[in-house]
């Protein structure tokens, strides 16, 4: 049985404190009047009866408890669980903890004693055999995750009566060793640690992310010196093989200190860095002297360049969406006027600026993230020449749109020109009489592509169709001949078809090389805006299609069909990497039921492992991959099973150290506190555990608390009013009769 103690006041302790503290005020103030009776005996039982009333009063308030809690005990299996993280395998340079730890399970491994269950943990539980343990005890683990494997060990096992825990500590993830007392289980722990580790490390990196390009950004970087002077220690911090910085950071004798380091990325992309300190004379972990981060470099704003042939609402509307976005950087010419209008003025008398055709297409045009062509007419501008280039831009991942007008498309004269080649759209042959078609039309939502962003205006697809047919009609389309293989039509015209008798495409969005493009035949979307506005009262259509638009084409990885994550971002070697992703088509239909393939590659493109899961109704998948030995940035692509192009991919980083070593001190106290907390035995070495046959696997759990309050009776009340009654008719007769 337990003991223990409490009060039935609110505040507990604390109040029953502050009672205590004005009760013992108020009895001393009694006191003071009591004074007055000459006679001892007399002062003496006044005395009494006062402090046995303030005190029969104060226990009644504050009620005091007693609790006994009873515990049912029986004998249970026994279970082992040892530690294979790679902290186990320390020092380096003298006799493992793995080597101490196996001594141990080689003289366990001779037992007579029967039905013990036998695990090794580390990121996770994993039933094990004693004998092979005791032969090789494996450290190579990435995690230290001590809690989360006693938590699954102990729970829903009732036969499970005690776990000897073999361990160096290592978990730093700061789970509660009291959790584990409610399940009954007792834990006993044999620390495998030593004394005056000398290490200097990389214990902690912290870095955003994202960096934007040629932006200054910083890493954190927290040093530690284990078992040395400390002073000044050196940081070095490299992209690749170049030193972009070197700072000193003073660090404590056996303690720790944290430096910020800036530097700069120069390159758009996913770029590896690298933080390392010198390696220290008898440092015991080298692996901890360097970590790695992935910064994924992105231009801090969308920089778009917006060409219009001619003013318009069209031209007006998108404009001013593009200028509110504070995330957008907008460039935009719309002409005015061009070589072959009518002026009464000549050209210096006009306020206009030349169109700088060749600063746009030639020397910054690789800077912007989309260029759209809004109702523009080439040929008046002599651009010509660089419509190679815009093509170029596209092809090697550039994002293109091309927005409708009578100066769009092939009535832009486009047709046989680099633009044409990169459009989602074929447009009608060279002299072709009908390229536009006139007249109000509600666009249909394409058949399948329900699930489209860029057109889910709701979630549901009933109410998004429904939300589609309340918003205004647009007026006039570009005809074109047909739409490209593989590109995805998001709208229709309800009426009007192609030359193939398909019905003629309102949005298109397609690829072309690595580049994203979109072709919208008609200048009207405006109309979703204010028309709409006036109409129903909710003009957001507008704004909610073309900043999806404008996020698909600039690559948001938000709003891509195809993801893929990892339980984390940095591993050690010969790590467990765990992937989720949900992957869908270019529609955003779930590729359901298909086996896919995730294929880990190096940083050159080479394979380095692969395996093969299968997608649930939704899309989603689960796997893992075994990472290789080597340090560097790598990369899992999923693949279609038979398909040697992924449909998502993410980046991840195998260091020598992770954060396993990053803290290679064994915590023993740790592990004493979860034996005291559950009733089991330590031993502080190895060497001192006893036989298994001797260690106490009896199970004890809770079979509830007995409270006892003996002043909630109404007699104790009775007593307490009783003395005050006796100590004020006493009081009065004696100091009364004196008066």
């Amino acid at each position: 049985m337990g003991t223990g103690f409490s009060f039935g006041i609110p505040g507990g302790a604390v109040s029953a404190g502050i009672l205590a503290a004005a009760m013992v005020a108020l009895v001393a103030l009694g006191l003071r009047a009591l004074r007055a009776e000459p006679r001892t005996t007399r002062r003496r039982v006044l005395y009494a009866l006062r402090i046995a009333t303030g005190l029969g009063a104060w226990a009644i308030a504050v009620q005091p408890r007693w609790l006994t809690q009873r515990f049912e005990e029986r004998d249970g299996r026994l279970a082992v669980l040892v530690d294979a993280s790679r902290s186990m395998g320390l020092p380096r340079d003298g006799e493992a903890r793995q080597e101490r730890a196996r001594a141990l399970l080689s003289r366990w491994a001779d037992s007579e004693r029967g039905g013990v269950s036998v695990f090794t943990f580390g990121e996770r539980l994993e039933a094990a055999d004693l004998e092979r343990l005791a032969e090789e005890a494996p450290a190579r683990a990435d995690q230290s995750r001590l809690g989360a494997a006693l938590a699954e060990l102990v729970a829903g096992d009732d036969d499970l009566g005690a776990v000897v825990v073999v361990s160096d500590g290592a978990d730093r993830s700061g789970f509660d060793p009291a959790g584990l007392a409610r399940h009954g289980v007792r834990v006993h722990s044999v620390a495998v640690a030593e004394e005056g580790l000398r290490d200097d490390a990389i214990a902690e990196v912290q870095a955003d992310a994202v960096g934007f390009l040629r932006r200054p950004a910083r890493v954190r970087v927290v040093v530690r010196s284990l078992g040395g002077p400390g002073g000044p220690i050196p940081v070095t911090l490299r992209r690749d093989q170049e030193v972009v910085r070197e700072v000193a950071v003073e660090v404590p004798a056996n303690g720790e200190a944290a430096v910020e380091i800036p530097f700069t990325p120069e390159r758009l992309g996913r770029a590896v860095y690298r933080v390392s300190v010198p390696r220290a004379s008898g440092d015991a972990v080298p692996e901890n002297d360097e970590r790695a981060f992935l910064v994924r470099v992105v231009r801090d704003k969308l920089r778009v360049l917006l060409v219009a042939g001619q003013p318009s609402w069209d031209q007006r509307f998108l404009r001013a969406f593009l200028k509110r976005d504070p995330a957008t950087d907008l460039i935009s010419f719309f002409i005015l006027r061009n070589t072959t209008d009518l002026t009464m003025a000549g050209p210096d008398e006009l306020a206009l600026i030349p169109f700088p055709t060749d600063e746009l297409f030639n020397e910054h045009l690789g800077s912007f993230d989309l260029v759209i062509f809004q109702n523009f007419e080439y040929g008046p501008y002599q651009m010509a020449s660089y419509l190679p280039r815009i093509r170029e831009y596209v092809l090697r991942g550039g994002s293109f749109a091309m927005i409708g007008g009578p100066l769009s498309f092939h009535s832009g004269g486009y047709t046989d020109t680099p633009i044409a080649d990169v459009l989602p759209v074929e447009l009608p042959r060279r002299g072709a009489s009908r390229t536009i078609a006139e007249g109000a039309f509600a666009p249909r939502l394409a058949e399948g592509m329900e699930r489209h962003p860029l057109i889910e205006l709701v979630p549901d697809p009933a109410q998004n169709a429904a939300a589609w047919g309340r918003l205004a009609e647009l007026h006039g389309i570009n005809r074109v001949t047909r739409v490209r293989p593989g590109a995805a039509v998001l709208l229709e015209h309800p009426s009007e078809t192609t030359d193939e008798r398909a019905r003629h495409p309102v949005l298109v969005l397609g690829t072309a090389g690595e580049g994203r493009t979109l072709a919208f035949t008609t200048d009207t979307s405006w109309r979703w805006g204010i028309t709409t506005g006036g109409l129903t009262g909710d003009p957001s259509a507008y704004e909610r299609f073309w900043d999806r638009a404008v996020r698909w084409l600039s690559r948001d990885p938000t709003l891509e069909p195809a993801r893929l994550t990892t339980d984390r971002e940095r591993y050690g070697p010969g790590a467990r990497v765990v992937v989720q992703g949900t992957l869908r088509d270019e529609r955003y239909v779930p590729y359901a039921g298909e086996a896919i393939e995730l294929v880990l590659l190096d940083a050159a493109g080479g394979e380095v492992a692969r395996t093969t899961e299968r997608l649930d109704r939704e899309g989603r998948l689960e796997g893992a991959l075994s990472l290789p030995d080597r340090p560097g940035a790598y990369r899992v692509e999923a693949r279609r099973a038979g398909r040697d192009s992924g449909v998502a991919e993410e980046w991840l980083v195998v260091e020598t150290g992770g954060d396993e070593l990053a803290d290679p001190r064994a915590d023993a106290a740790l592990l004493r506190r979860l034996a005291q907390a559950t009733g089991g035995e330590h031993w502080a070495r190895p060497e001192d555990a006893p036989a298994l046959e001797r260690i106490d696997a009896t199970r004890r759990r809770s079979q509830g608390v007995d409270r006892t309050a003996p002043l909630s009776s109404p007699w104790a009340f009775v007593v307490v009013v009783g003395a005050f009654v006796a100590e004020w008719v006493l009081r009065r007769r004696w100091l009364g009769a004196r008066g």
